[in-house]
């Protein structure tokens, strides 16, 4: 099974999850089928110097899972057109989250449709904007 974790530093089992998937500064890919870890940069190894791309750091890699402290909803969408699934890391280890992993404990993640957060909308009387249309 390969997983993908977005890391702080590539330590191997001993990383610590990145927050945000899109901004990580790399990938560790661990491969629990035959042990091994290895590090991945985010951006594109044409033109590494454009900034953090993990669309193009993971194109044609064959992924079990990514495993995420936090991603956007448009990262998201595109990760599963992309084919993956993306679960929700439940600690800051990276061990730890294999082990949840292997135990089927990691839940994937939804889309949290948070581009709608606070637009004008009104549903029966009630508004989910924060300001007044009168």
């Amino acid at each position: 099974m390969k997983l993908c974790f977005p890391v702080v530093t590539g330590e191997g089992m001993d990383s610590t999850i990145y927050g945000h998937f899109a901004s990580t500064p790399w990938f560790l890919i661990v491969d629990t089928a035959i042990g091994q870890t290895y590090v991945l940069a985010n951006c594109d190894e044409k033109n590494p110097y454009a900034g953090c791309n993990p669309f193009l750091a993971l194109r044609d890699r064959q992924l079990d899972g990514i495993v995420v402290g936090g991603i956007g909803d448009d990262a998201l969408r595109i990760m599963n057109m992309c084919g993956f699934r993306v679960y929700q890391a439940q600690s800051a280890s990276v061990r730890v989250n294999v082990e949840l992993f292997e135990q089927q404990a990691l839940t994937e993640v939804e889309l949290q449709n948070s581009h709608l957060e606070g637009s004008c909308t009104e549903k029966e009387g009630e508004r989910t904007c924060g300001h007044c249309h009168s």
